[in-house]
């Protein structure tokens, strides 16, 4: 089985340094036969550089995108550069240390009989470390309007910890997603239920970022509950 990690990146150097490096060490214990595919956002930071030099060591592919261009069409241009590759499993992760590297070999053994395996922090044994209550509560908050609305049934609608087969990125067909930010996770769950792909939540510690900010803003948060009430309107 043949593993692709897709992570982008803005503005995180530093992080991503210590990541990757963290990554193939967990694919080497775990016998995973494992790549990451590195999308950046043009970072002032110089992310993509610190990328360029790891890519010596480790089977990098690295795309160098000249704009900011959302979240979710950085993901969707990931998750077709690791179908070209070949990849039976396609993982989406933060670059921030929010998801632990730990538990990719937990979502390499889940996707074996499920066809979407979710990170949730909001089933039993899912936790949230260093998260004030107004971010638990607008995170929730979200969840919720998520679930009344598109009708899943998902604890954490919005996680960004994922693993995909390749069968399931094919049969969504990329190319008819609408939203990019945020809103992005619901879209892909929403997608992968109407065509009848099984959706697993597996609990995951969530630890905020120590370095860097978040990319989260209050227009992200609108857009997503405009796309909510869109999907719901279009009854998809």
């Amino acid at each position: 089985m043949k593993v692709s990690i897709v992570i982008p990146t803005y503005n995180e150097r530093e992080n991503i340094e210590k990541l990757l490096p963290e990554i193939f060490g967990i694919f080497d214990r775990g016998g995973i036969d494992g790549s990451v595919i590195v999308v950046d956002d043009n970072s002032p930071d110089g992310t993509a550089d610190a990328v360029e030099g790891l890519k010596r060591e480790f089977p990098i592919t690295l795309i160098r995108r000249q704009e900011k261009g959302g979240i979710g069409s950085a993901y969707i241009t990931g998750f077709g550069k690791a179908l070209e590759q070949g990849a039976d499993v396609i993982m989406e992760m933060d670059a921030d240390f929010s998801h632990s590297p730990e538990e990719i070999p937990n979502f390499v053994r889940e996707i074996e009989s499920s066809d979407v395996v979710i990170g949730s922090r909001y089933i039993k044994d899912g936790e949230i470390e260093n998260w004030n209550f107004i971010r638990r509560i607008i995170s929730k908050g979200g969840d919720l309007v998520a679930r009344i609305l598109l009708g899943l049934d998902v604890e954490d609608v919005t996680t960004g910890y994922r693993a995909y087969r390749r069968e399931t990125l094919e049969g969504i067909e990329l190319g008819s997603i609408e939203s990019n930010g945020y809103a992005f996770q619901a879209e892909m769950l929403v997608r992968a239920r109407e065509r009848g792909f099984s959706i697993k939540e597996m609990p995951i510690t969530f630890r905020d970022r120590v370095h860097g900010k978040s990319k989260l803003s209050r227009m992200e948060i609108i857009r997503f509950i405009v796309l909510c009430i869109n999907l719901r309107l279009r009854g998809l």
